[in-house]
């Protein structure tokens, strides 16, 4: 027969919280650093997709047992996310306003332009809810303002790649 071992769910979500919390910093040194290659795109890309993971896991743990949450944990999951997306956004921009050649002019190469114009795109819808929702000061609201007119140059570098790239392979 087995034990079922108590979980002090409050221990589990400060230990969450700080995982989260050095996986976000390191990432936004990491970010400091442009992306090479398009290899090194993806990688970064993977943690910022791992990061916005664990911010959805923490916050799944913290709706399923309210009373074992801190009060302000929602605003601070959106504000963990805010500067990943800040962090994310350093790097794309860095690599895409000069990107390899090779990838701009590949087979498959408008495949994945797109599917970066379209994730970019729908972050950049939520944007302004998450900055509404964080409750942040003014000086920090300027900085996530820059943070946006580069997500919008992102998106528009992306379109512009996307007029020069090889088109889409059909199927016969």
């Amino acid at each position: 027969m087995r034990m079922k071992k108590e979980v002090n769910h409050g221990a589990l979500l400060r230990e969450l919280a700080g995982s989260l919390s050095s996986t976000v910093t390191s990432f936004e040194q990491m970010s400091a650093r442009p992306a090479q290659s398009f290899p090194d795109y993806k990688k970064a890309r993977a943690v910022y997709h791992e990061i916005q993971a664990m911010i959805f896991t923490i916050g799944d743990k913290a709706d399923s047992r309210p009373n074992d949450a801190p009060r302000e944990l929602k605003s601070w999951l959106i504000r963990m996310r805010l500067r990943s997306i800040a962090a994310f956004t350093r790097v794309s921009l860095a690599f895409f306003r000069n990107p390899p050649q090779l990838l701009v002019h590949a087979l498959g190469a408008y495949e994945i332009l797109q599917h970066e114009r379209e994730a970019f795109t729908k972050v950049l819808a939520d944007y302004d809810m998450m900055l509404f929702e964080a409750g942040i000061d003014d000086k920090t609201a300027d900085e996530l303002d820059r943070v946006r007119v580069n997500m919008e140059e992102v998106v528009e570098r992306l379109e512009n790649l996307l007029k020069t790239a090889p088109p889409q392979l059909t199927v016969f």
